[in-house]
C-alpha cells in the first residue's frame, strides 16, 4: 500500500456508478496520459467528458473521497 501524497494526481476507474479497483498513482510524466482503449472482440460505451451537458458522468465526483490505497 502506498500512503496519499495530495502533490501527485492519481487516476480511478468507475463502472455503472461505482468506483472499481485501486488508483493508480501518476509519479511522472503525469501531463502526457490521454485515454486510450484497444479492444479485439468486444464493445464499450465511455463518458471522458468531453459532452457533460448531454451526457453527464454517472459517478458524482463531488461526492468523491480520498483514495489511500493504489496499485
Amino acid at each position: 500500500m502506498i500512503v496519499l501524497n495530495e502533490k501527485l494526481p492519481y487516476l480511478f476507474f468507475t463502472q455503472n456508478g461505482k468506483q472499481i479497483g485501486k488508483a493508480v498513482l501518476l509519479e511522472q510524466n503525469s501531463e502526457v496520459y490521454e485515454p486510450f482503449i484497444s479492444l479485439k472482440c468486444c464493445s464499450v460505451e465511455t463518458n471522458f467528458g468531453n459532452d457533460l451537458k448531454d451526457k453527464p458522468f454517472s459517478y458524482d465526483v463531488s461526492k468523491h473521497f480520498l483514495l489511500e490505497e493504489f496499485y
